[in-house]
């Protein structure tokens, strides 16, 4: 489909119209979003939003769109809704339990081809041609909407950029954007002077952590000898010329000089590519970073990476309302515990992967995929993370898509499913094979996503079953294309290095 930027601005204003007409009549709202970075930034933004009408709503953020969810929404009795990140693959539900409802959905997951009722509202850039996987967030479609409700709304396009990194969609050169995130989201919030985007290091911990324990972190892309490995790290900034130290406080990245962060880039680089590793992925060390301006230096907030991180620790701990409160502006005890959730968040996610790396028998291989079953080890709401994280320090093998289970909570099975940007310009569609494979195997599964990072939900026992229906899709779809074209993120040309 050819792209029409006219026609996706046409529906946003459409969608807000709709928005607005509801805002008249002072009814409530209700508001559901999804669970990660992505889809609290979203809610952030239309919380924001209809704060600034003073228009009244209810807020739920939700893992997934299922029967059971649908029917506790209906159950509240409220008859306008607005869907954030999640609603489009699943309008055959969201009809059967809110029918007679007044529904709108903000969505970029690729959406469900049945026919809209005329109570229904969808803005999805997938009808207007545009790639919801890499070229604009919810969060994103979020804002499209919310710039047409009236007032000014542009600063919200901060947490656009927010959501659109928690998506990892910054797929550009040097880790930019590409498409509508670079075109519109990040074009506003540079001239509503909310972002500044630059170059420098993109690691976490940039603005907040000590130099050697922001490098020791480092996991995307993963240090040989330095990441994890505290005595490394200091022992490669020994032979910098870098003072650690500024009188009694240990220095962060963000707060170096110019001379001194070349320094660092360019050793860091040079000492990575006498490890063997590819120039590309050295030099990824080095990319787009975006700032917000009106955060306060040395915050979690005031990198957006680490915005994002934030807010996805707040959400996979079911605590995404702490999350939605941050992003329209609460502070003080929501963001100090915020700042508690991401440390507990994050020491749950280094123990699943020390259990990755310490079992021999956790992963297994196969053909085309590899997988792990974490059963109860880690919650639900992280394995997906951790499949993600030890994909990108090569605890797991790089060549291969990870699909990984865990035991949720309503006694199924959790699926989640990661793979890299070159498999995927292989022909590989994890949110395809998600779907279709959950199709397959019936008895309430459901599955869904984008064709990096997708997942599904299905009956216990069904696991074996359904590995195999997956890679039966994988060699359909990769037997479509033939050798795949390097990447960007994959190429050898080198970039400079300023």
């Amino acid at each position: 489909m050819t792209k029409d930027l006219d026609r996706l601005l046409e529906l946003a204003d459409l969608t807000a119209s709709r928005i607005n007409d509801w805002i008249e009549t002072n009814e409530p709202i209700f508001v559901i979003s999804h669970l990660d970075a992505d889809g609290i930034s979203a809610a952030g933004i239309i919380g924001s939003a209809l704060v600034r009408r003073n228009a009244p709503f209810h807020l739920r953020i939700t893992r997934q769109l299922d029967q059971v969810f649908l029917s506790e929404l209906a159950a509240h009795g409220l008859s306008r809704y607005i869907f954030c990140d999640l609603g489009s693959g699943q309008l055959p539900h969201i009809q059967e339990a809110l029918g007679k409802g007044e529904v709108v959905i903000l969505d970029h997951h690729p959406p469900d081809q049945n026919r809209l009722p005329s109570n229904f509202r969808q803005l999805n850039p997938h009808l207007c041609g545009f790639d919801g996987t890499n070229e604009i967030s919810g969060a994103g479609v979020a804002y499209l909407a919310a710039r047409h409700l009236g007032g000014s709304n542009e600063d919200l396009a901060a947490l656009a950029v927010v959501g659109a990194l928690g998506d990892i969609q910054d797929r550009g050169k040097q880790h930019s954007f590409i498409g509508l995130n670079k075109e519109i989201i990040v074009e506003d919030a540079i001239a509503a002077d909310v972002i500044d985007q630059s170059i420098d290091l993109r690691i976490f911990g940039r603005e907040t952590r000590p130099i050697h324990i922001a490098l020791q972190y480092s996991s995307d892309p993963f240090i040989p000898g330095i990441s994890s490995n505290p005595e490394g790290a200091l022992s490669f900034l020994a032979d910098l010329d870098i003072e650690l130290r500024e009188g009694d406080r240990l220095r962060t990245i963000a707060s170096l000089s110019k001379e001194e962060k070349r320094q660092l880039n360019s050793s860091l680089i040079t000492y990575m590519l006498k490890q063997n590793i590819p120039p590309r992925e050295a030099q990824s060390l080095i990319g787009v970073v975006y700032t917000l301006k009106n955060e306060e230096k040395g915050s979690y907030l005031r990198d957006a990476r680490m915005f994002a991180t934030l807010l996805n620790a707040t959400g996979r701990s079911d605590q995404g309302g702490i999350g939605v409160a941050i992003c329209m502006g609460n502070r003080g005890a929501f963001y100090r515990k915020a700042e508690s959730i991401l440390k507990e968040y994050r020491e749950q996610l280094a123990l699943g992967l020390q259990w990755l790396t310490e079992d021999a028998d956790a992963v297994v291989a196969r053909k085309l995929i590899q997988t792990f079953h974490a059963k109860s080890k880690v919650p639900d709401t992280i394995v997906g993370s951790i499949a993600g994280m030890a994909l990108n320090s090569r605890i797991l093998d790089w060549s291969k898509p990870v699909i990984a289970f865990v035991y949720s909570r309503d006694g199924r099975v959790k699926v989640s499913g990661r793979t890299t940007r070159r498999i995927v310009d292989a022909g590989a569609d994890l949110g395809e094979a998600m779907k279709l494979a959950s199709e397959e195997i019936g008895s309430g599964s459901e599955g869904g996503g984008h064709n990096i990072a997708a997942g599904a939900t299905i009956p216990r026992g069904q696991e074996e079953r359904f590995l195999q229906v997956i890679e039966r899709i994988l060699t359909k779809q990769l037997g479509r294309m033939k050798a795949a074209k390097p990447s960007d993120e994959d190429s050898n040309n080198e970039e400079t290095i300023k």
